[in-house]
Formats: C-alpha cells, sequence, structure tokens
C-alpha cells in the first residue's frame, strides 16, 4: 500500500479508538431486550426441598448410603418431535403417509403407481422408498405436487427460506452450501447428510453446484406460480434423522404479498441474504454499483419487510422461527478490518455459540455503522437470530463467468446456527445460540 502511495486501512485503525464500539453496545442492548423480554435474563427458581415422612426422622442411620437417584433424561427439542401427520410445505395442509398412493416419476414425467402390497425384502422396500412420491392430496389440477416418501417418514421437517431480492445472491448461496455439504462439510461436527430424493438432488447439483463450481454464473430464479422447494436433504444429528429443505424463490416474488408466498406462514426457519451493494455506504463499493447498474437501498430489502410483516409472531413482537443474517459478497468488503478477521478464518472443527456470539457482534456493529437501520430489521424482529460475514463466489462475473473461479468463504456458518437453533446439532444447547 505504500509503494501505491495509497494509505492502508488496517493500518489507519490500529492503536486507534474501535469505530464499531457504538454497534457493539447496541446489539448488547437488543440481546439484554430480548432475554427481558422472552425471561431468560430471570434466575432459575432453586428447587423446593422435598417433605420427608415423620418416620424418617425415627430411623437408624445405615451404614451405607442411599445410591444417588438416576439423572432425568435430557429433554428432546420440541423440534425433534415425530408424529404420523405433518404438514406439506407447500400448501401447508395435513398430510399422513400412505403406502397405497405411491408413485414413481418416471424420466418424461410420467406418475407410475408402486404397488407395494406384496411381500418385498426389506432391502427392496427402503429402495423403492428411497425414490418414491406421494400425491398431496390438497393438490388441485393447478398446484399439482408431490412429496418424497423419506419426507412423510422420518422426523418431524425443517422448512428453510432463503429471503432477499432479486440478484443479492441467495441461488449462489444456497448451491455453495449444498456444494460443501456434498463434500463432507457437515460431518466434523456430528452430521450426516442424505439427498431426501435421489433424482431432485443429482439435478441440483447438475445445474447448480457444478456450474457454480466450473466457473459460471447461476441465472436468477425465475418467478413462480406456486412455491415448490429447490432441493432436500435427510440430516441425522441430534435425535432422530429430519428432513430438510431449502426454499429458494424469486426476489420478485417474495416482495409480494401474494399467494406464492403464502408457504412463509409455516415455514420453521429463514436466511436473510444481505447485499453489500444495496446496503452499505462504503465509498470503495460506488464503481462495483456502477458496474452492476445497482442503488444503494436506505429503505433495506423490500422481500425483508413483506417476509417479517407475513410470517407469524408467537412471541408478541418477535417472530418465533429462528433466523440468521448472512451479509453476503463479503469479499467486496475484505479491506475492512471488522471484516477481514472473519472471513479470512475458517470454520472451527467444533461449534462454538461463543465465537458465533462475537461474530454475530461484530456483522451487527459493521452493518449500523455502514447502513441505514433498516437492514438489520431481522435481527429485531426476529426473537433468535445470528449474524455472518459469507462469500458464496468470493469474486465478480465477467461475460457469465467467474475468471477466477469461485471461492466460498464460511457458507456453512449460517446453515450450522440453523441447524444448532432447530436442535439438530450434536453437543449445542439449542437455547444457547442467537440470544
Amino acid at each position: 500500500m505504500r509503494l501505491l502511495n495509497v494509505p492502508d486501512p488496517l493500518a489507519l485503525t490500529a492503536g486507534g479508538p474501535d469505530p464499531l464500539v457504538r454497534g457493539r453496545a447496541e446489539y448488547d442492548a437488543q440481546i439484554a431486550r430480548k432475554r427481558s423480554h422472552l425471561g431468560l435474563d430471570r434466575p432459575p427458581r432453586p428447587p423446593e426441598p422435598a417433605a420427608r415422612p415423620r418416620w424418617f426422622a425415627r430411623r437408624a442411620p445405615t451404614r451405607y448410603p442411599d445410591p444417588p437417584a438416576a439423572p432425568p433424561p435430557p429433554p428432546v427439542p420440541a423440534a425433534q418431535a415425530t408424529s404420523p401427520e405433518r404438514l406439506c410445505p407447500h400448501c401447508l395442509l395435513p398430510v399422513a403417509f400412505d403406502p397405497t398412493r405411491l408413485v414413481s416419476i418416471g424420466p418424461t414425467g410420467e406418475r407410475v403407481p408402486l404397488d407395494l402390497s406384496g411381500e418385498l425384502p426389506p432391502a427392496h422396500l427402503r429402495d423403492l422408498l428411497r425414490t418414491a412420491y406421494q400425491p398431496c392430496p390438497h393438490a388441485d389440477e393447478d398446484t399439482l405436487h408431490e412429496l418424497p416418501a423419506p419426507y412423510l417418514t422420518n422426523g418431524r421437517p425443517l422448512t428453510i427460506a432463503l429471503v432477499g431480492s432479486s440478484g443479492v445472491g441467495k441461488t449462489h448461496l444456497l448451491a455453495a452450501m449444498l456444494g460443501e455439504v456434498e463434500q463432507g462439510g457437515l460431518e466434523p461436527y456430528g452430521l450426516k447428510c442424505l439427498p431426501l430424493n435421489p433424482d431432485t438432488h443429482r439435478t441440483f447439483l447438475r445445474e447448480r453446484v457444478q456450474s457454480l463450481q466450473q466457473g459460471r454464473e447461476l441465472g436468477r430464479t425465475g418467478q413462480q406460480t406456486f412455491a415448490r422447494f429447490a432441493d432436500g436433504l435427510l440430516v441425522t444429528g441430534r435425535g432422530p434423522t429430519r428432513p430438510v429443505v431449502f426454499f429458494d424463490l424469486a426476489g420478485e416474488d417474495l416482495a409480494q404479498d401474494g399467494e406464492v408466498t403464502r408457504f412463509l406462514t409455516g415455514v420453521d426457519a429463514f436466511v436473510f441474504v444481505v447485499d453489500p451493494l444495496r446496503a452499505l455506504r462504503l465509498p470503495s463499493l460506488d464503481p462495483v454499483r456502477a458496474l452492476n447498474g445497482l442503488r444503494r437501498r436506505d429503505l433495506g430489502d423490500e422481500a425483508f419487510t413483506t417476509v417479517l410483516n407475513r410470517v407469524p409472531r408467537d412471541h408478541g413482537p418477535y417472530v418465533a422461527a429462528p433466523a440468521v443474517v448472512a451479509v453476503n459478497k463479503s469479499d467486496l468488503v475484505r479491506v475492512e478490518p471488522a471484516v477481514d478477521q472473519w472471513l479470512g478464518r475458517t470454520l472451527p472443527p467444533a461449534y462454538r455459540a461463543d465465537e458465533v456470539h462475537a461474530e454475530s457482534r461484530d456483522v451487527h456493529a459493521f452493518v449500523a455503522k455502514h447502513a441505514s437501520p433498516a437492514w438489520l430489521r431481522p435481527f429485531d424482529d426476529c426473537a433468535r437470530c445470528t449474524l455472518h460475514f459469507v462469500a458464496a463466489t468470493g469474486g465478480q462475473a465477467r461475460d457469465d463467468r467467474f475468471p477466477h473461479g469461485v471461492r466460498p468463504r464460511r457458507v456453512l456458518a449460517p446453515l450450522l446456527s440453523l441447524f444448532a437453533m432447530c436442535g439438530l446439532l450434536p453437543g449445542v444447547d439449542p437455547g444457547e445460540v442467537g440470544i
């Protein structure tokens, strides 16, 4: 930087006052308000001593003490509860598994009924169910849809929706996430992942993940008349195996309060994707904004507003569903010390709630300093929320390609936080994350 006759921003901040101290204080105050409203700041009530029977005082002392009572089994999080009936993620109506209605989908899309009435070997039956579908009984001719059989035969499903306007990088982030999952990125944390349906998962890998890894820019998600999830996994971690499905809708659909977004009222968790080009008041981003034809928005993301206004609030003023805020394209602002110290780190081999809290604090302070308060509304409105610096591609595309390849950074951090808050991550107390 000295040879280029340009001031070094890292040197300017060394030894000087912390520019994010105010934002960090605001984060601490907001967390304290949430904990107070949810009753998490009160000390636990001490256990009442058990009443002793009258004969206890006259009992002769024994030579050996009574064996201690066995500790109670750890409570199973509510998110892991299973039931024979669950909601269809598309139409939000209850569906129960019915082996007499299963079908397979042929290469040209034809539905072929499956006959499971005979005595089949268990291995053969399991293999048939892996690729089978059950038509939703509530679908009409305009919204025909099927559910993968494993969605109905495992634990309670977990639905995750990516939220953000068109062009913020939701599709690239999801492709980068599932690419890391496919390479075993979740196994060090005690999670095993299998495709929810092998055919749809293979298609997503070929059309999205492999295209991105080969340096091709992904096309924008098209608008839909009926919300369908992009891909799904069977995740085994803490508790029973659970289906996890990801919704990636066009930003135009999310910004409209129409029928296509009706599924949002049943979503279990959210990933709010922040675009620095739209959010941050940094002069260094002006050339990139001009190159991409973008303008900064002080009113925040329209999709954030629509979604947060629509989802239910079971905790008074707060949205009950866990959420993460992912500042995507963070490589564009990595010259900022607060960003560089996190984006340059690899994820730790074990999930650490204290480190996630520290990162959330820094992200909140950074966005609060360089953007309007509207961009932090997901954190303000959601009872439990973590914030992360991520980079889905690590560079800018030119002529629909990434000339230097893609270099995802920390894309699994938001997913791990959601799994921790939803009770899927082994060895992590869900109540310690996000608040």
